[in-house]
Parts: C-alpha cells; sequence; structure tokens
C-alpha cells in the first residue's frame, strides 16, 4: 500500500475502535481488548513512523583535539587552539541545520583531554587492528561508556611548503570512520588576527574550508 493510502485507512480503523464495545457487548471481554490494543498499536507505527516522539532520534555529537600525524601525538601548538575553533564552528552550524544533531550534551560527550586523546591514538595507529577492530574498539572503549554516537577530531601534518589537515568523523551507528582531505600553503594557513593585530588567527579561508569541511562530513551521517 502507498503511503498516502494510509490516510485512508485511518478513519475507517478509528470508527472500529469508537464502535468496539457496542460490537462485543456491554460486558467485559478479553477479546475485545486485545483488537483495541493491537489496533491501536497499529495506529501508533503509521501515524508515528515507530517511534515514539514521532520526532528524530538525537545524535550526540562530541570533539577531540586534532592528531599530529608524525608524532602520533597531541597537537599541543597555537595551531590546536585555531583548529579547534574552526571545527568546534562546523560542528554548529550542522547542529544549526539539523537539530537532531546534538554537541557536548552533559552525560553524552567525551573530555577534550590528553588521556582521552592518547586513549584514541592508540587505537588509531595500533598495528594489530584492522580498520573494522579499530572502529569497534573506539566504539566500545570511548563511545559507549559516554553514550556518544560521533567522535569528531583529525590529524595535522606540516610539510616544508604545505599544511595537511584532515578532519575526520568515527560514525558509532555503521562503525564508519569517514574523513576529508584539506591542503594549505603555509604562506595561506596563519594570518593576523583582522581583530587584534598582536594575535594569530586561521586566515579566513583557511578557517571557512575546516568548519565547511566538518559540516559536509556531519550532514553525511
Amino acid at each position: 500500500m502507498k503511503k498516502w493510502g494510509w490516510f485512508k485507512v485511518i478513519p475507517q480503523m478509528l470508527l472500529i475502535l469508537a464502535f468496539m464495545p457496542f460490537l462485543m457487548g456491554q460486558q467485559e471481554c478479553p477479546v475485545s481488548q486485545s483488537l483495541l490494543d493491537a489496533l491501536r498499536d497499529l495506529l501508533q507505527v503509521k501515524i508515528t513512523g515507530g517511534s515514539q516522539g514521532g520526532g528524530a532520534q538525537d545524535t550526540y555529537v562530541t570533539r577531540l583535539s586534532f592528531i599530529d600525524a608524525k608524532t602520533r601525538t597531541q597537537i599541543q601548538t597555537l595551531e590546536s587552539e585555531l583548529i579547534n575553533e574552526a571545527v568546534v564552528d562546523g560542528i554548529q552550524q550542522a547542529c544549526k541545520a539539523n537539530p537532531a544533531l546534538k554537541f557536548n550534551v552533559p552525560g553524552h560527550m567525551i573530555k577534550d583531554t590528553a588521556g582521552n586523546v592518547n586513549k584514541l591514538i592508540d587505537f588509531i595507529f595500533d598495528p594489530n587492528l584492522t580498520p573494522a577492530e579499530r572502529n569497534l574498539k573506539i566504539i566500545k572503549g570511548m563511545m559507549d561508556p559516554a553514550q556518544v554516537d560521533v567522535i569528531v577530531t583529525g590529524q595535522f601534518v606540516d610539510e616544508q611548503e604545505k599544511i595537511q589537515v584532515k578532519p575526520i568523523t568515527i560514525v558509532k551507528r555503521n562503525e564508519k570512520t569517514v574523513a576529508k582531505s584539506l591542503t594549505f600553503l603555509k604562506a595561506n594557513y596563519i594570518c593576523t588576527d583582522p581583530n587584534n593585530p598582536k594575535k594569530k588567527a586561521l586566515c579566513s579561508n583557511t578557517y571557512e574550508e575546516i568548519a565547511q569541511a566538518v559540516k559536509e562530513l556531519l550532514e553525511q551521517l
């Protein structure tokens, strides 16, 4: 039956529900009650799509700092803070576009500490794990205990003339890791903060590209 066909059936089912006590008699009847329950459940499924709330299920997103892919350590430089700002901006843009995404909700987050980043590093760079085993280890060891659905993180490589930035999402639902690779010339990477000449900031195009890449990764969930 096509989707809209249910709108023709629902009024008929409501009439059956309304007149069932008269059809079955005035006395208590277990059969009529079971029929009522079954019809009520069927209506619930068809009207709400099987969800008690009738809305989209929340997806809990958390963030961990980027990893230096060469040293296999957490980035401890100014660049880490600047990249994190762009990443958070991208997450917030995705959450605004899709209210079912929830970012760092209490009880559904992994704190961005050195210990947690190092734990993630151990899983990612373990040579004895296949990609599927690595994802499962991250899910069981970090995501399930924290009740999160997506980790946003990434890798950073500082080369002679350019910087490689790779935002990554680790997704519990399909046990997948997805990444977007971005490459920036060093001359176009760090600029003077337009709001404070004494400070450094990501160049505007670099900031926007990182934020957009993160937003797109979350839109693909």
